[in-house]
């Protein structure tokens, strides 16, 4: 029997948090939530909607959520990453698992430019995020089309090379970086998103060449590390 287990990382996401861990439910056999320094009721939920909790006194930022809940997946065959907002659809991780399980995929990656543009996304956003699938490919030597994406599923052959250096969002191109070079398998699938719930406070400027900076380090440590 496939032992699967969901993380959610979390800061301040009350709102949509129940519904995402009761649907998440459905599909794995148990949710962690990393309530990463939240001051709502992001715990609450989490624990009405039946969610295991690891808690953080302070906000330290998603690479460090997820280094977290990756550190408390004990034994399981599959791990499933999805953000806590809303934007992602729940009952698409059958897909994101069924290659780990039947092909041995060792990170699936949900992608919202698999088939082509979303129409939804802001063109401000398709840009600076083709800019960081293009540096994370190269960083990397792959081909992805979503390098951003918060919503995967790992092998537990994956699951040991993550060196969660990154402790914000750049954390996404850095397990890309991972996986690849440690010659594991990596394979897209197409998911969809809701942007009508994105609660993000970040400039997505900004916050976008943040990450690019830190691609270009992290590619230049590696590189004079070898």
């Amino acid at each position: 029997m496939v032992k699967s287990v969901a993380i959610i990382p979390a800061y301040n996401e009350e709102v949509a948090l129940g519904s995402i861990i009761l649907r998440t439910l459905q599909y794995v056999d148990e949710v962690i939530i990393v309530n990463d320094g939240s001051d709502d009721k992001t715990v609450d939920v989490a624990k009405l909607a039946g969610a295991e909790i690891i808690n953080h006194a302070t906000n330290l930022g998603k690479g460090e959520a997820l280094k977290s809940g990756f550190s408390a997946i004990g034994d399981a065959d599959v791990v499933v990453t999805i953000d806590a907002d809303g934007q992602h659809n729940p009952d698409e991780i059958p897909s994101l698992i069924k290659p780990i399980i039947e092909d041995g995929a060792d990170l699936v990656n949900g992608s919202r430019y698999m088939n082509g543009p979303e129409e939804n996304t802001p063109a401000y956003r398709r840009v600076g995020q083709q800019v960081l699938d293009n540096a994370t490919n190269i960083s990397a030597g792959i081909k992805v089309t979503d390098s951003q994406s918060g919503f995967r599923a790992f092998s537990p052959a994956a699951c040991k090379v993550f060196r969660f250096y990154d402790t914000g969002f750049g954390i996404e191109s850095e397990m890309l970086v991972d996986v690849a070079e440690a010659g594991l398998k990596i394979v897209e699938v197409p998911i969809t998103v809701r942007y009508d719930v994105d609660g993000s406070t970040k400039n997505p400027v900004t916050h976008g060449v943040g990450v690019l900076l830190k691609i270009i380090k992290d590619k230049i440590f590696r590189t004079f590390k070898k």
